[in-house]
């Protein structure tokens, strides 16, 4: 689904996924969904867009997913400076806003949740797997020392080495514990992992 926003001449994409997620998050209990799952990944999302704004790069259309949010430019590509800025920059405001959390705010249960929460948003980007934010420092890194062909080989072998003890990980937490959480987090990376790698080499 895609539709344009007048004002700034933008056109924003949802992806299916994208509402599989909402749909799920509003089953659940609105107060835990508004502070301690909303808020961290709004934080994240913001820190993209205003990393993209410092870094002066004009936006054409914006694609959220259940896990990620994908910016293409109006003109010519960013620097490579400017697109490491722009994928860590969600990273940074997670950890940006755990730190004030816990240094500056008052300290009680919520605060270390939202501590936790954020902190949890800014390890799962981290990942160097897909089109998370460290799968996208970890291209951006490998395309600056590589060929094109090269670099996304390489870029497809470090996913491959996280997923693999990670999906080890989730089925041990789902055989002992019935904790399905991780399992199905690693389903949709290596489906998204998968995706992307045949859509690269079409």
């Amino acid at each position: 689904m895609s539709f344009t926003v007048p004002l700034l001449n933008l056109r924003l994409r949802l992806s299916f996924w994208f509402f599989a997620l909402v749909v799920f998050a509003l089953r659940l209990d609105r107060q835990i969904l508004l502070w301690y799952i909303v808020l961290p990944v709004v934080v994240h999302e913001l820190g993209h867009l205003v990393a993209v704004a410092f870094c002066r790069v004009g936006l054409r259309e914006i694609h959220l997913s259940a896990a990620s949010i994908r910016i293409v430019t109006r003109a010519t590509a960013p620097t490579y400076r400017k697109e490491l800025i722009i994928a860590a920059a969600g990273i940074a405001a997670n950890l940006i806003l755990a730190l004030w959390l816990r240094f500056f705010a008052f300290q009680s249960l919520r605060t270390m949740l939202m501590i936790a929460s954020n902190l949890a948003v800014a390890a799962f980007n981290l990942l160097p797997v897909g089109n998370l934010d460290g799968g996208k420092l970890a291209g951006l890194i490998f395309s600056r020392y590589l060929e094109p062909r090269a670099a996304h080989t390489a870029n497809a072998i470090l996913s491959f080495v996280v997923l693999v003890p990670l999906s080890c990980l989730a089925g041990l937490l789902l055989l002992r514990s019935e904790n399905f959480t991780l399992a199905v987090i690693c389903v949709y990376l290596i489906a998204v992992s998968i995706a992307e790698a045949f859509g690269n080499s079409a």
